[in-house]
């Protein structure tokens, strides 16, 4: 079987860097299993409050919650936050397998370096769900853990309609069956993807996107993978992810020294943070390596349907929470006001919320009634996280040379550039 060759010196660096990590043991299960055995004690926090995708700073309600009752919220909120996280990591499970398959020397170093990558994500998984069913349990509630995922459109702005139509499992429709024709075909039939993607909406979109991403690549003979760049674009899909996801477990416990964080908690985020610290340099550097080695065609295709991912990044990431409250209200969704109200409504289950028992809609509402000079205001830990993701995402769009479609992200370019150029964090500041 042909493989990919790439540059050797990143298997060798990932691999040093593994070996170094796993000196001593590195799981993060035993710390899930001891916060499943603690629950959810006192009032120490499982999140910074500025993390919590809640407008705590301008509701009267959520300040008046007591330590306790703060506490109760924070760890629902870390809960959902690493459920959604989980079930990504789920997805690149079988990507990780997929590519390693199909694209490397068995047993090569590459190979090894995403099969140690999906060892450590199944601990990931596993701890994550140990936790989110400890809080359950905590709160006396059954909730599933089965979550859409960053890579199930999850990444953007998507109409309401679009997520409940969502299937966290693999179907395999006639529409499918069209994209894998095409891939069977080769590379000269990747501009049929795109064309079809061009006529479609977000929805088809994105579950063409993770299909090809995940169970594509296990239908397709290893040359295929090969031709269509597929190995690339995973990875560099994943790479996306993998800024959302270290933007916000770097900052997820920012300033110990001002708040009563708890050891546990902080424990899990700083274990999972190691190894995703890594992950995040595999999805980079071999991603863009494999893309480098691609045929003309191939990387055509990986340049398309990175920058619709990029773009719509940009377009949901850049929008301040009142922006994404009006967006709901629209019939758009976005990922982290959704997990930050579910969690919300997941904590009103807890006995010890019981004198705080509102509906939540109408709060909703209230927040949208609030004085519309809040609308363009960013705090202090959006200012670092808008920060942060504009450094990464600039990595991408110049090593791809991606041409993003200024006009019509409008000021959330606008927001993405000045972030870009941010060199003090103010308390509060008005974006464009």
């Amino acid at each position: 079987m042909n493989t990919v060759q790439i540059d050797r010196r990143i298997p060798k660096i990932q691999n040093k860097l593994f070996e170094q990590a796993h000196s001593n043991a590195l799981e993060l299960k035993p710390i899930a299993i001891a916060m499943s055995k603690q629950g959810i004690k006192g009032e120490k926090l499982y999140c910074h409050p500025g993390m919590l995708p809640l407008p705590i700073p301008i509701c009267e309600y959520l300040l008046s919650f007591n330590s306790r009752q703060k506490a109760i919220l924070s760890a629902t909120f870390f809960a959902n936050f690493y459920k959604y996280v989980a079930n990504s990591e789920y997805q690149s499970l079988i990507s990780n397998m997929s590519i390693a398959e199909k694209v490397f020397v068995p047993y090569s170093d590459e190979f090894m370096i995403l099969h140690q990558e999906t060892n450590e994500e199944m601990d990931h998984i596993w701890s994550f769900r140990t936790v989110y069913n400890m809080v359950c349990r905590d709160i006396g509630i059954q909730s599933s853990f089965d979550e859409p995922s960053f890579f199930y459109g999850t990444v953007g702005i998507i109409p309401q309609s679009d997520f409940e139509k969502f299937d966290t499992r693999f179907t395999f429709d006639e529409n499918l069956n069209a994209i894998l024709s095409h891939l069977q075909k080769g590379k000269s039939f990747l501009k049929n993807i795109v064309e079809e993607t061009q006529q479609q909406g977000k929805n088809f979109t994105y579950r063409t996107l993770r299909f090809m991403v995940g169970d594509a690549m296990r239908m397709l003979p290893a040359e295929k993978v090969q031709e269509s760049g597929l190995g690339s674009l995973t990875l560099l899909y994943r790479y996306m992810a993998n800024v959302e996801l270290k933007k916000s477990e770097a900052y997820l416990f920012d300033s110990p020294e001002d708040f009563d964080y708890e050891p546990l908690a902080f424990e899990l985020n700083q274990g999972h943070l190691t190894d995703e610290a890594r992950h995040y340099t595999t999805s980079f550097e071999l991603g863009v390596e494999l893309y480098k080695v691609a045929p003309p065609e191939a990387q055509d295709f990986v340049k398309y349907f990175l920058q619709i991912i990029v773009e719509d990044y940009i377009n949901a990431s850049y929008t301040t929470y009142l922006e994404k409250l009006d967006l709901t209200a629209q019939g758009m969704l976005l990922t982290d006001t959704r997990i930050g109200l579910n969690s919300l409504r997941m904590s009103l289950h807890h006995p010890e919320l019981a004198d705080k028992q509102v509906d939540v809609s109408q709060l909703v509402d209230s927040w949208r009634n609030i004085s519309s000079k809040w609308r363009n205001i960013i705090g202090y830990m959006e200012q670092k996280s808008w920060q942060y993701k504009s450094q990464q995402l600039e990595r991408l769009i110049k090593e791809l040379g991606l041409e993003l479609n200024t006009t019509k992200l409008g000021n959330r370019y606008e927001r993405y550039q000045d972030a870009l150029a941010i060199k003090e964090i103010f308390k509060v500041l008005e974006v464009a």
